[in-house]
């Protein structure tokens, strides 16, 4: 059992000055405090709307590990930093906007000692109907193609036990956008099991920072011209960290409220 074990919180911000105070504090409620020995670690991106202002404010208050930067980094080269900032044996990654509920966390919080990575699946969503329905699709090419799975590849809420994640942030990943897709991906090809459990998920209000609509056409296409590449990188000889894992569990069985995900059979 883990009951008690301290996690290391990460959550990407860039310029989320509308909403950034108040997330904090409800993860601090929520989690940190409820877990002595956690940390709140925020990779805050070169924000320029107050963000960095407002963390500044509630560094000494809330305890907080401020990974900061005057230029974009990106979103991927924040999120390794910080990783490297982490000292528990879990990670806990959200992302930021308003879109989750951070009490969900506890959903997740109960299976992550038997999985090396434990999911969200974005439930209830009520977003534009565009953006579901590129979900879905996505999700299926990443089904079909890399023979997993997953129901939600993408979903920014997820709890990496921290060996995985330490190993994943020392390689090179191939896509700038839809990162957390290909982390799952490479947890599962390394051996690791993935666990998804549905969450809730809120719309954000207003236009996405990360990938807004005139964006997404160009990065979809992008990401899914790198499969042939990611698959390459990840079926390589020497790339399995741990034992083979088993098999998935049937269609029938990955339709119950929770599922397990590792590399299907062939």
């Amino acid at each position: 059992m883990i009951e008690n074990t301290p996690v290391s919180v990460i959550v990407n911000v860039f310029n989320e000055a509308e909403t950034i105070e108040k997330e904090l504090r409800e993860i601090h409620r929520e989690i940190v405090a409820r877990l002595p020995g956690s940390e709140l670690i925020v990779a805050e991106d070169g924000s320029t709307d107050g963000t960095k202002e407002i963390l500044y404010r509630l560094k000494d208050e809330l305890g907080i590990i401020h990974s900061t930067s005057e230029e974009r980094k990106g979103y991927a080269r924040a999120f390794r930093d910080a990783v490297a900032l982490a000292r528990n044996p879990y990670v806990f990654f959200s992302d930021t906007g308003g879109k989750q509920v951070f009490r969900d966390f506890w959903k997740l919080y109960e299976h992550c000692h038997r999985h090396g990575v434990v999911s969200g699946i974005r439930s209830g969503r009520t977003d534009q109907l565009y953006r579901r329905l590129l979900t879905r699709v996505y999700n299926f090419a990443i089904r079909v193609y890399f023979r997993v799975a997953l129901r939600d590849a993408d979903a920014g809420f997820r709890i990496y036990r921290a060996e995985v994640i330490r190993k994943i942030a020392k390689e090179d990943w191939i896509n700038k956008d839809l990162i957390t897709s290909e982390l799952a991906l490479r947890a599962i090809y390394s051996g690791f099991e993935l666990m998804e459990v549905p969450v809730t998920y809120l719309p954000r209000a207003g236009v996405s920072r990360g990938l807004p609509p005139k964006k997404i056409p160009g990065v979809i296409w992008r990401v899914l011209r790198n499969f042939s590449r990611l698959k390459k990188t990840i079926t390589a000889a020497g790339y399995r960290s741990q034992p083979r894992p088993p098999a998935p569990l049937h269609a029938k069985q990955r339709n119950r409220r929770l599922a397990s995900t590792s590399i299907e059979s062939k």
